[in-house]
């Protein structure tokens, strides 16, 4: 349990009493635009820390699609040079290990069926690794445009809803660029998905 100091005396920390840490079921993010500056910067690292907290699932597959060419420890490499460089602590290196070593990638525009096909595949074997269905969080890490055609695949891949999981879309800022676009990028996505499925950052 965390403890803080308050003037010099050490005790736990009152707003942690009484919680615990409940199983998480296993999960699979998969990370659009993974090789951009936000993945780079922020969502890498903070898995990192996730990981040393912790704070992921004992069953975690991360996997990362973009447009760069690029194979599966080509990504790791990327994703270990993140999280050495802009990790809020120093990596430990069987955390690290841990965390990047199924790591997978997929290269691939937005709107290629193929990509989407892919990942189909890649997680129906995380799927039958684990012997049973992972959930699935999408992170929406790319320009608004592409919001609604993720979205639209997914949904035609049959990606966006698991029989024995859940299945979640995270989409970050920018939403829009008025309140007339934001509404019309929302109706796009809640095609595809249900609004207790979608979480805006």
């Amino acid at each position: 349990m965390s403890t803080s100091t308050i003037e010099g005396q050490t005790g736990q920390n009152p707003l942690t009493e009484g919680l615990e840490r409940l199983p998480v079921h296993p999960t699979a993010l998969v990370i659009f635009g993974a090789t951009g500056d936000l993945a780079h910067r922020k969502l890498l690292p903070a898995l990192y820390n996730l990981a040393h907290e912790g704070a992921l699932p004992e069953r975690f597959e991360l996997i990362g699609i973009a447009r760069r060419e690029k194979g599966h420890e080509d990504f790791q490499d990327m994703a270990r040079e993140s999280i050495e460089r802009f990790s809020r602590r120093k990596p430990d290196p069987s955390v690290l290990g841990g965390l990047l070593a199924d790591m997978r990638y997929i290269p691939g525009a937005f709107d290629d069926d193929e990509a989407y096909a892919e990942l189909g595949r890649t997680l129906k074997e995380f799927d039958e690794q684990a012997g049973e269905e992972l959930d699935r969080v999408f992170y929406l890490s790319t320009a608004p445009q592409f919001f609604p055609v993720i979205a639209g695949k997914l949904g035609e891949a049959g990606l966006h809803r698991a029989e024995k999981a859940q299945t979640r879309a995270v989409i970050e800022k920018t939403f829009g660029y008025d309140l007339a676009s934001a509404r019309a990028l929302n109706a796009r996505v809640l095609d595809e998905f249900d609004e207790s499925q979608v979480f805006r950052i």
